[in-house]
């Protein structure tokens, strides 16, 4: 027998038998974080556990909590491991972030256990107790209960704090874990544990680090006054590392958005700049005199798990000075160039040249698509001379006859999504 993946990042494999071929299932948990899933080849493996490894300062249970709401709401089961806080607190930190696990605790496909009351001499009203949370036996003994209570495939099984068991019963906590992962196989689960990195010797970090099958780490730098936080996967089941940082940002209701703090959006005088800004944003502002951008545009897009702010660039020459300034710390640009007037292509590429932009991610939006004279995008990507890793995606108005004067013109949502898809990928 020969099994071999048929496409990437496809819960599958296509297997041989003789003559015979089928199609052989093999289950991943989606954690719902965008990038997160793609890195790990679809989620987490059954069977597998995973360590959301933190730096001292960074909160890396949203990032469970969604996982965990992921996985609920598409039919499958979980449980939660507390350790550090109160059940009632964990699912009041889970409501505020916009989920609601009450129904699925009511219909048993969710549980707790409680392995902090008995150490603060607290009642716990939870079905499920660890009477003596420092004996790391009986809380693989409730956990295996929990499971067959539960008695649902597809399970995602969270530990709130693996800090805890590395402090408390770091040895046993690396003896128990070989029957955590039996478990986990026989009753159809992954693990995730949440760990935040205090100051522990070199190998005890290492013991950690050898026992996961995946770690996502969440870190942080910090830019002057500004601190941005990010997540990397240098280890996964699959033996694939991935080292690029992803920033992220925490939304309350919302959950983890993997954060792009400043897209920059150019081009020449009239090409729709202010269009493409305000059709594309949740909330959008212009400063600008007798209906044309003096200063910048500004917009905020919550999109397919990502948040994004655009920052749209005048046109006319006289505010090339500030192009450098409005440029500086971009992630991406978006070029929007009139379609109908090639004369100033020129201008919009000298215009990234005078921002410091050249050589980030890039899409030009190539506006007016639809309108007599307009250029297909082969012609514009000659007369361009672009390479074709820059993406070039026609844009056209929804009704130029709900025009209004001193408004900009609104842009078809598909494709600004495009423009948004093709630039978002190219990011990260």
């Amino acid at each position: 027998m020969s099994c071999t993946r048929r496409q990437e990042n496809r819960n599958f494999y296509i297997c041989s038998f003789g003559n015979f071929s089928q199609r052989v299932i093999e289950i991943k948990l989606a954690t719902g974080i965008p990038k997160l899933d793609d890195f790990l080849s679809g989620g987490l493996e059954i069977g597998t556990t995973t360590v959301f490894w933190t730096q001292p300062g960074i909160n890396e249970a949203p990032f469970a909590y969604q996982l965990l709401d992921n996985q609920l709401s598409r039919g499958n089961s979980g449980i939660f491991i507390v350790q550090t806080k109160k059940a009632g607190t964990v699912e009041g930190e889970i409501r505020d972030h916009g989920w609601d696990i009450s129904k699925y605790k009511r219909v048993g496909s969710f549980v707790f256990i409680d392995a902090y009351s008995p150490l603060v001499k607290a009642e716990s009203r939870e079905k499920f107790i660890v009477g003596n949370p420092n004996n790391v036996r009986e809380l693989t003994a409730v956990l295996e209960r929990a499971m067959k209570d539960v008695q649902q495939k597809n399970m995602v099984v969270i530990f709130g704090s693996l800090s805890t068991m590395v402090n408390n019963f770091f040895k046993d906590y690396l003896d128990e874990t070989k029957k955590w992962k039996s478990m986990f196989k026989k009753y159809g689960a992954a693990g995730v544990f949440m760990f935040t990195q205090w100051p522990y010797s070199s190998q005890i970090l290492k013991k950690v680090r050898d026992t996961a099958d995946n770690i996502v780490e969440l870190k942080a730098i910090e830019e002057k006054v500004i601190l941005r936080e990010y997540f990397t996967v240098p280890k996964t089941k699959s033996g694939r590392a991935v080292k690029k940082a992803v920033p992220f940002r925490i939304k309350i209701p919302g959950g983890v958005y993997i954060y792009i703090p400043k897209i920059l959006v150019t081009g020449n005088f009239k090409a729709g700049k202010s269009s493409f800004v305000h059709s594309a944003s949740s909330q959008a502002v212009s400063v600008n005199r007798m209906s044309t951008t003096i200063a910048l545009d500004h917009g905020h897009v919550d999109y397919k798990g990502f948040s994004v702010d655009l920052f749209g660039t005048p046109g006319q020459e006289r505010f090339d000075p500030i192009l450098k300034v409005l440029g500086h710390e971009a992630l991406g640009v978006i070029v929007v160039v009139d379609s109908t007037d090639p004369d100033t292509f020129g201008r919009a590429q000298e215009m990234v040249a005078k921002s410091g932009t050249v050589g980030l991610p890039t899409v030009i939006a190539a506006n007016k698509a639809n309108l007599k004279g307009a250029l297909k995008v082969s012609e514009i990507r000659k007369r361009m001379q672009l390479p074709k890793k820059i993406p070039i995606i026609p844009t056209v108005a929804e009704d130029l006859s709900r025009v209004r004067q001193g408004q900009p013109c609104k842009i078809k949502s598909k494709d600004i999504e495009k423009v948004l898809d093709s630039l978002f990928s190219l990011i990260v």
